[in-house]
């Protein structure tokens, strides 16, 4: 069995936004932490391209004749995803086109739906959360590698700034109190830092000015 060192991202390009109406998939990357693409490839959707979806793509009926069908990659996505963690923008929509919806991985995360809440408001399309995070595209957009990359950026970002507060809120909490010893009896006292007030000893009722 795998562990999970690092997350995989995961993008698609297809013939339209409905797996259910019989959309397919054109084009599959997924990439590893360090911007491997462990599968990058054109993908047979085994019907023709409408010439809307070629608009935002760029993927013709041409390019994709003779190249593997979703059927024929499902082994090796699934031996690549295999109890991994799945990080896809938009994760809904990409899943959908997947007979097992990518239940092979350990998780499926949707760095869409993380950076809304991360920001706030309504979900960005990921231009625009990868122009946020300062992402330096190496491919067009809409083409499944570097959207994969794209999306890698964002879900970096995030991770970074989960990882600043957590930091922040442990160091707030080691510093909001402190201990100090009660000048009369030695009873340990955990009192508030960084003020200075009156402390009053529980045990031998003994006050004193802290710090003095």
């Amino acid at each position: 069995m795998k562990s999970i060192l690092m997350a995989l991202y995961l993008d698609t390009e297809t013939t339209g936004l409905h797996a259910s109406g019989g959309d397919a998939i054109v084009e599959l990357a997924i990439v590893d932490e360090r911007g491997v693409a462990l599968i990058n490839t054109l993908v047979n959707p085994n019907r023709t391209i409408p010439w809307h979806a070629s608009n935002v793509h760029g993927i013709s009926d041409s390019m994709v004749r003779g190249m593997p069908d979703l059927n024929d990659l499902l082994p090796q996505i699934r031996k690549v995803i295999s109890g991994q963690q799945l990080v896809i923008y938009n994760a809904p929509f990409d899943v959908s086109f997947f007979p097992n919806r990518l239940r092979e991985a350990s998780s499926v995360e949707c760095a869409m739906r993380n950076f809304a809440s991360a920001i706030g408001g309504k979900s960005r399309k990921l231009g625009v959360a990868a122009a946020h995070v300062g992402h330096v595209w190496t491919g067009e957009a809409h083409r499944a590698l570097a959207d994969t990359l794209a999306c890698k950026s964002v879900w970096n970002w995030l991770e970074a700034k989960k990882s600043k507060l957590k930091g922040h809120s442990s160091k707030s909490n080691i510093l909001q109190h402190e201990i100090i010893t009660c000048r009369f009896c030695l009873k340990k006292l955990r009192i508030p830092s960084g003020k200075k007030l009156e402390v009053t000893c529980p045990l031998c009722q003994g006050s004193f000015l802290y710090p003095s």
